[in-house]
């Protein structure tokens, strides 16, 4: 992923040196501060694994394909950006994604969540993500049509996942311990939550077509490993445009975002993986 963001900063860095060197001067707003807000409709796929202290860990599971959650759903974003100076620049923006589903079912090969195993049963599966982004902006390349900023900051990404369990399941206490012929009735219910503050670097680029058209491209993210957990995220954005006056927008674009979080600790034992990907439409408004 580091190799990945070093060619976009130096791709978006060659656009904006070649923009300089073409490009017209437009006239640049004095406005210090955009709000936006939009909707978006990402296609996604998430992963879970609640492990337990008995049992060696497998696989995380796929939220949608075996537990029948929505891998897409509508949801509101938005955020606000502060040009301090002509050079520094500080934004944050604001997701939040909930989604529940349900199966009836038997699973081959049993499922594992916690100590326990599942040969068939029913499972209500919720998954909820939250994810705030706060970024500094620095202006390595600027003119009055185009801009290519360095950027830092962190993530701050509230993911957490419910299981409601009632079917044939196994766990140390139960005869057998281990599938096959796990006893019925059994019912079981298991969650997880991890709050991962992640940093992240990379850069954006914004270049004016004309006074009333401006494109955006972003692309950051960064990868850790502290003891016993491993982070690591990647966002990246595109977006159009169209100011229709001086202190409204309406924009269009698509985005991109992958967390992975997992460990082995008392606070998480298992995995989060979160990746989504989609269309998304805004409104903006300076002041």
């Amino acid at each position: 992923m580091k190799a990945f963001l070093l060619r976009s900063a130096f791709l978006l860095s060659f656009i904006a040196t070649s923009s300089l060197a073409w490009g017209q001067d437009l006239a640049r707003s004095d406005d210090k501060f955009r709000v936006y807000i939009g909707g978006f409709w990402p296609t996604i796929n998430s992963k879970i694994a609640i492990n337990g202290a008995d049992f060696t860990p497998r696989p995380p599971i796929s939220v949608e394909d075996v537990l029948r959650v929505p891998d897409s759903k509508g949801a509101v974003w938005g955020g606000i950006d502060w040009k301090i100076s002509k050079r520094n620049a500080l934004e944050f923006e604001y997701f939040s994604l909930n989604r529940s589903g349900g199966i009836s079912d038997t699973f081959s090969p049993p499922l594992e969540v916690r100590d326990g195993f599942i040969e068939s049963g029913d499972i209500n599966t919720f998954y909820d993500t939250s994810v705030m982004r706060l970024t500094y902006g620095y202006s390595l390349l600027s003119s009055e049509r185009m801009d290519l900023q360095l950027k830092a900051g962190i993530h701050v990404a509230k993911l957490e996942a419910g299981l409601q369990i009632l079917g044939e399941i196994c766990t140390p206490n139960t005869v057998p311990s281990a599938p096959p012929g796990c006893p019925t009735a059994q019912t079981e219910t298991a969650s997880e939550d991890v709050t991962a503050p992640l940093p992240h670097f990379g850069a954006s680029y914004s270049y004016a077509f004309s006074e009333a058209l401006v494109m955006e491209l972003t692309a950051i993210g960064f990868a850790i490993e502290i003891g016993s957990i491993e982070g690591s995220i990647l966002e990246l954005d595109a977006d159009i445009v169209w100011k229709p006056s001086e202190q409204f927008g309406i924009g269009a674009g698509w985005r991109y975002f992958n967390s992975n979080v997992k460990a082995s600790s008392s606070e998480l034992n298992g995995e989060f993986d979160f990746e989504y990907s989609g269309p998304a439409v805004s409104i903006h408004y300076w002041f």
